[in-house]
């Protein structure tokens, strides 16, 4: 396993929040150029930009744990200068205020050059280190609390002088295998138009990644930048929604102004520029952010079919960074039932799996105290979900199944031991398993009765009734059968199966209902039923015409689809009809990228995502359903 040992540094308070810490050192190659490559192997808290010569190398969000951190090798030989003095230079941004995409954690910087064997520069004393003052730091604006901190930057503030850097401790972190982020030449801004008050971009699709801005200004003066998914209608660009903040902030000099942020990602198809005078514009807009993939192309008969999986495959490509991203726009933050749809559609977009692997390392490293995994990893902000530790045991299953790659248990099998355990221990007389009380969320998707987001917030010791959900104890059956494969154990749950049976189902119409406590049905909660290998074709009959049922939502339609499937080509049709007839239904609205619910931005009092990853699950069965070929 390759590792990165050495001296932790900083500069001032390593627990102050929202602070950028600039580095710099200097470094010989003595021919190494033409004889080695040479690598910038890097780990910090928070996030960083690192330079050679003046040039970017990398960034990143380092998206780990406290107790496990993670490094990234980064071929830095094109960058340098032969029997000359390189510089590297390197700005981290500390957050220091948990999210649900970060776990708080003292400031750090842990770096080596290196080459042949041989250390060319190192994290100690000698690199030299400065408050960046051009950030504002302290400032703490959230964008939202699940994605934390905005920024704001002051072009017309002057850095301090350099100072030997702080010795903090030792400091050790084990290499990142996936790629590193990329970023992208700047694409010209679609459309830039002047409106009361500043300059309306329509980047003309979803868009991810940086700010980007070069223009002109005859004063001082503070410019500030919303961006959002839509324009509500009105024409203006939602920045302010409940407790929610979309901008970023800059600070202009009189004069020429160039800035590009290498911290923050930013997403959505409309950005206001907010000036207070006049500005003369060269380039307003964003500079995109990718994570590198070798694509599969596929080429369909069906010009419809082609339109929606070439969205979902862009869908995906926007969720794609550090690590999967259930929304670019709002959280960034990584999920297990997210991804498990995001990891299927890419087995069949991309052609390694080493992404997905890594995903699914550091979601073993969230596992809790109390055996579950976290909501998010990494998540300071933490309510556990129990279906998704489930899913988790789901989307390892298939890592295996399209990999073949079973050292992924190394590291991976005691986290998976641990879930059903737990889930086993939780299991009554009865056979079945209640909700989990607070303060867990027993959340299963966002329709009626199934996302139960009252018990956020609740805390431990909070009244919760005992209430046996049809959802969790199907998906604990489901999973229990992929778990024992990969395994090799012999969890039994002809018991449970058995209590479902009589605890649930209702003959006279075919279906099973909720809950203990409720008679309405789900098209969720029956699809897992089949699946669980307890409902029959009765069942399949109701899911597939959801007549009288709650339906099922945009994230869950693969587990509808799977059931329908297992009855061969019987049921193809109607999941073929219902992909068509959901996403139709977007792209006529204009989607450029598919959205969390079909309700789109409309949902959540205007907070829903217009591009979610778990909404390109059409990638998958399109795939396998409908005639393609690869191109």
């Amino acid at each position: 396993m390759n590792v990165l040992k050495g001296k932790k540094i900083w500069q001032g308070d390593v627990k102050a929040a929202d602070t950028y810490v600039e580095f710099r050192g200097d470094f010989k190659t003595f021919g190494l150029v033409r004889q080695e490559k040479i690598f910038l192997r890097i780990s910090c808290d928070s996030n960083y930009s690192a330079y050679i010569n003046g040039k970017l190398v990398g960034f990143a969000q380092c998206a780990d744990y406290p107790h496990y951190r993670n490094y990234d090798e980064i071929d830095i030989t094109d960058f340098c200068k032969a029997d000359e003095k390189n510089v590297f230079d390197c700005t981290v941004w500390h957050y220091g205020k948990d999210s649900q995409t970060y776990v708080n954690a003292d400031a750090f910087l842990l770096f080596d050059i290196v080459s042949g064997g041989k250390t060319l520069l190192k994290s100690d004393k000698n690199v030299l280190s400065r408050v960046n003052s051009h950030y504002l730091n302290g400032y703490c604006k959230n964008i939202t609390t699940q994605l934390g901190l905005s920024f704001l930057y002051d072009a017309t503030k002057r850095n301090g002088a350099f100072k030997p850097s702080e010795e903090t401790g030792e400091g050790e972190a084990v290499k990142r295998e996936r790629g590193i982020c990329r970023m992208k030449k700047r694409r010209a801004a679609a459309e830039i138009k002047k409106v009361e008050g500043g300059y309306l971009v329509d980047l003309k699709r979803e868009t991810v990644g940086f700010v980007s801005l070069d223009f002109k200004s005859d004063c001082k003066q503070k410019i500030t930048i919303s961006y959002g998914e839509r324009l509500l209608d009105d024409g203006s660009v939602p920045r302010i929604i409940a407790d929610r903040d979309f901008s970023v902030e800059y600070v202009a000099k009189k004069g020429v102004n160039r800035y590009e942020n290498t911290f923050r990602r930013i997403a959505g198809r409309y950005l206001f520029v907010e000036t207070e005078k006049p500005i003369d514009v060269k380039y307003l807009g964003v500079r995109e952010v990718y994570y590198p993939v070798t694509e599969i192309k596929r080429k369909f008969k069906d010009s419809l079919l082609q339109k929606i999986y070439d969205v979902s495959v862009y869908t995906v490509k926007c969720c794609m960074h550090e690590h999967y991203e259930d929304c670019p726009w709002r959280e960034q933050a990584l999920y297990a039932l997210d991804s498990r749809n995001q990891m299927l559609c890419n087995y069949y977009t991309y052609k390694n799996a080493v992404y997905q692997r890594e995903n699914l390392v550091l979601m073993s490293k969230g596992l809790r105290a109390d055996g579950l995994l976290s909501l998010c990893f990494p998540a300071g902000n933490d309510y556990p979900i129990p279906f998704f530790s489930l899913a988790y045991i789901m989307q390892t299953y298939e890592y295996v199944k399209y990999t073949g790659d079973k050292s992924l248990l190394k590291e991976t099998g005691e986290t998976l031991d641990t879930i059903m355990a737990t889930f086993i221990s939780k299991m009554g007389d009865n056979r079945l398993i209640a909700q989990f009380p607070a303060p867990y969320w027993n959340f299963y998707e966002w329709a009626e009765d199934s996302a139960n987001d009252d018990q956020i917030g609740k805390k431990e010791g909070d009244e919760s009734p005992v209430v046996y959900d049809l959802i969790l104890n199907c998906m604990f059956v489901y999973v229990a059968e992929f778990y024992n494969e990969l395994r090799g154990k012999n969890v039994e749950t002809d018991g449970t199966k058995k209590a479902i049976s009589e605890t649930f189902y209702m003959p006279e119409k075919g279906i099973f209902k909720f809950s203990d406590v409720s008679d309405k049905a789900s098209v969720l909660g029956n699809s897992l039923a089949v699946l669980a290998g307890i409902g029959g074709e009765k069942t399949i009959e109701a899911i597939c015409s959801g007549e009288g049922m709650i339906p099922i939502t945009l994230s869950m339609n693969a587990f509808k689809y799977d059931a329908l499937l297992l009855f061969g080509d019987k049921y193809k049709s109607c999941v073929l009809n219902d992909i068509k007839a959901k996403y139709k239904k977007m792209l006529d609205a204009g989607a450029t990228t598919f959205w969390e619910t079909e309700l789109g931005a409309d949902d959540f009092g205007g907070l829903g995502s217009l591009c979610h990853g778990w909404s390109a699950i059409p990638i998958y069965y399109l795939s396998v359903l409908a005639e393609n070929k690869t191109v």
